[in-house]
């Protein structure tokens, strides 16, 4: 009598002879099942975080490069902010794509690449929005708290820059987001 593995049957023909068809038993199919999804949950929490620390690198990269053309402009214009106790977002974003290329050394260092008209105002990576509110005033809670239809807030007389984000909005590591 010949061994016969668990996953071959065997079939007559008309003549008599047998054949054997190999598949998979049901217990076998399961365990299968089981083992991809046990592989595509422990994968998937990862990938959904690395996606969640690029949103935040990028939040945190624009809000730094345009801080550091906010500042090189303060530099350049004799301690004056753009459009200083203005309130107009198109004149802010004319006043840093003015923001002269050329750089000290320790400059570069807080903004490599200037801002141009043709990347900025920068989309907020969070609200997909890339309008500017311009308050002429300090910022208050509900210039920055998730509401409205700009992605950022500045503060035209204290040179404040911050995102536009839901004061609930935490990373991984539990800091407020909009307080960034």
């Amino acid at each position: 009598m010949d061994q016969r593995t668990s996953t071959e049957l065997f079939a007559s023909t008309a003549d008599g002879d047998s054949i054997s068809v190999s598949g998979f038993t049901p217990i076998e199919l399961l365990m299968t099942i089981t083992l991809l999804a046990i592989v595509v949950a422990s994968t998937v929490p990862k990938l959904l975080s690395d996606n969640e620390e690029a949103r935040r690198n990028t939040l945190l990269l624009r809000l730094h490069s345009v801080r550091g053309s906010i500042e090189r402009f303060r530099k350049e214009h004799d301690g004056h902010f753009p459009v200083e106790g203005r309130n107009s977002a198109v004149d802010f974003v004319r006043a840093l794509a003015s923001v002269t290329e050329r750089a000290s050394e320790s400059e570069m260092k807080v903004d490599a690449r200037p801002l141009v008209d043709d990347q900025f105002p920068l989309l907020n990576p969070y609200t997909q929005k890339s309008e500017i509110l311009v308050v002429p005033a300090r910022l208050q809670n509900h210039h920055f708290s998730g509401n409205g239809r700009h992605g950022w807030a500045y503060s035209s007389t204290t040179g404040e820059f911050r995102s536009n984000l839901s004061p609930t909005m935490t990373d991984r590591s539990g800091r407020l987001i909009n307080q960034l």
